[in-house]
């Protein structure tokens, strides 16, 4: 057993069959602090060896049963022998000794007669030495650390993940067997991120790691690997992103019973600091050799596959197929166009009228961004919009927008037209920093214009946020003299709240209300509804999307204010919305 003081002094195992030698020995080092154990052999030095875990070893060459040369090399095969000093106790003094010494492991040696003195200073030295080497070994274990594992999770990182992924894929290759990649994301982690806070988001993301390696650990596919390496067969990414390996496949069918079995266990709440959270995971799946031969292509492969996930409707798994590979391209080439288009300015700015219900005069218009492509034609704002928010270029492009709409209204008022409101969309992407009230000030300031015929449209969602940073946003706004609207009020986002609290002066109501109104009492009464409750509030109302004259007679009876749809006019060039005015057209004669 290892002595009771030896937590406080380092442990020397002394192994000699000689008991006058170990007594002499244990006589030395005792003096001098050192806590000693015995072994008569190198058999009991072996099994001692791994019960007390010596901080050295004083081992005599010359033993019956298994001398010190092959002791020494069995220790060293031994878990935690490799490093540990061992001091070769010999009566040879030839040189031939010495080597054989030093090749079986040795780190040092002394012979005999014994200087005790010396034999004191060498372990002393050996120790110090070996705590020198131990640092240094801890502190390249430190820096692999930093280098290969994710810091918050434990879980291999990319680099790691890869550089083992290589070796797997050689191994299958050498096999003939299949292996599988899946790439995952968790859905909708940033909005839980942000509304919660970091910490919440990283205590989410390591429970996360411990449940997908649970489902890893607990797979067929998982058990037929060596289990020392599972760290490195599942990685974090970074952000919200995991990766997973599983070599040896029997059949694709085992990577899609291993992403049911993660998408399962990760739809059950989570609880963290008293809150119940939920979250779903999109996975994609890259098969070796069927869908790529290399780490990299494999890897983007699946990552084309969760993407396609995400697209038919999150929570889900998707194996890789070809054709996402030509999506990918076509998407890459409209985001390098769309890129470009915003730097160039390749974009017109269209007008919809918007008319008074009562007698069809045109008060103002929505502007609405139209792009022309030389080579895909019309493109669709529906296309383009989401794009410019996800690129980041929201910022650049909303000041385009601002400035063309202060440039054009510039225009019309040389030519001596009669001014009419605009109303510009903004998006609700990054919204408080897009600096609108900078924008607006510089505009109105460079055009000279009247800030009345300028109006803010704002969809719901931005009013969703209620908070502080936003209503001063707005305020500021308000203050500058402009209009503010709420576009597409009545879905998703609708609240009676967002009216009180923020100065809207114009409701929007949608045209998934407006279309059915003539057939529907219930779509009917929503607006006849949001019109009374609007003007109660000293609000004015524009119902969007009027296609038909008795959705326009209708609207009239409910004493809506404004309207906007095909039945009076589409979005036009700001040529023929000068035109329009210039003639002063009653839209509903037209």
């Amino acid at each position: 057993m290892k002595p009771a003081d030896s937590k406080n002094s380092p442990l020397i195992l002394i192994v000699d069959d000689d008991l006058s030698s170990r007594l002499l020995m244990r006589a030395s080092l005792e003096k001098v602090g050192f806590c000693v154990a015995e072994a008569e052999d190198g058999l009991v030095a072996v099994a001692e060896f791994e019960e007390l875990q010596p901080d050295a070893l004083l081992l005599d060459v010359m033993m019956p049963k298994l001398d010190g040369f092959d002791t020494c090399r069995a220790i060293r095969k031994l878990n935690g022998g490799e490093h540990t000093p061992i001091l070769m106790v010999t009566g040879l003094d030839d040189i031939e000794a010495i080597h054989q010494a030093f090749d079986s492991g040795a780190t040092d040696f002394i012979t005999k007669p014994i200087n005790w003195a010396v034999l004191n200073y060498r372990v002393k030295y050996m120790l110090r030495a070996s705590e020198a080497f131990n640092d240094v070994i801890d502190k390249q274990k430190q820096i692999q650390e930093l280098a290969f594992f994710d810091h918050l999770t434990g879980l291999s990182n990319r680099t790691l993940f890869k550089d083992t992924l290589e070796v797997a894929l050689a191994e299958s290759a050498k096999e003939e067997s299949q292996l599988a990649v899946l790439f995952m994301d968790l859905d909708r982690f940033k909005t839980i991120n942000d509304t919660l806070g970091h910490h919440i988001g990283d205590h989410l993301l390591k429970h996360v790691a411990d449940r997908v390696s649970s489902c890893i650990r607990d797979s067929d596919a998982f058990s037929r690997i060596n289990k020392r390496k599972s760290k490195h067969y599942i990685s974090r990414l970074g952000g919200d992103e995991f990766t997973v390996m599983l070599p040896r496949l029997k059949n694709e069918e085992d990577a899609g019973r291993v992403a049911r079995r993660i998408n399962e266990v990760l739809a059950e709440p989570f609880h963290l600091d008293d809150t119940e959270i939920f979250i779903s995971v999109s996975i994609g799946i890259s098969i070796f050799p069927l869908d790529g031969t290399d780490a990299e292509q494999l890897m983007k492969h699946a990552d084309l596959a969760m993407y396609h996930a995400k697209e038919k409707g999150k929570n889900n798994f998707q194996y890789y197929k070809k054709s996402l590979n030509i999506k990918a391209r076509q998407r890459l080439d409209f985001e390098n166009d769309v890129r470009k288009a915003v730097q160039n300015e390749e974009f017109e700015l269209h007008y919809q009228p918007q008319i008074d219900l009562k007698d069809g005069s045109i008060v103002g218009a929505e502007a609405l961004c139209r792009w022309q492509h030389e080579t895909r034609g019309n493109v669709s704002p529906g296309e383009f919009i989401p794009f410019i928010e996800e690129l980041g270029l929201i910022i650049p492009f909303t000041d385009w927008v601002i400035r063309q709409s202060g440039n054009q209204q510039l225009i019309w008022s040389k030519r001596n037209l009669p001014q009419k409101r605009i109303a510009i969309n903004i998006s609700s992407k990054h919204f408080i920093q897009q600096e609108i009230p900078e924008k607006i000030t510089r505009t109105l300031q460079e055009f000279n214009l009247n800030p009345n015929f300028l109006e803010l449209e704002l969809t719901e969602s931005v009013l969703a946020e209620q908070n502080n940073e936003t209503i001063e946003v707005l305020k500021q706004i308000k203050e500058l003299g402009m209009t503010i609207s709420v576009d597409d009020f009545g879905t998703g986002y609708s609240s009676m709240v967002y009216l009180k609290t923020f100065p809207i002066d114009v409701v929007k109501i949608d045209r998934f209300f407006i279309k059915d109104i003539l057939t529907s009492q219930q779509d009917a009464a929503i607006v006849k509804a949001i019109i009374a409750m609007a003007h109660s509030m000293g609000m004015k109302v524009i119902a969007e999307g009027i296609e038909k004259h008795d959705q326009f007679i209708q609207l009239q009876e409910m004493d809506c204010d404004f309207g906007q749809g095909f039945l009076f006019s589409p979005a036009v060039s700001s040529q023929d919305f000068a035109l329009m005015i210039e003639r002063n057209v009653s839209l509903t004669q037209v």
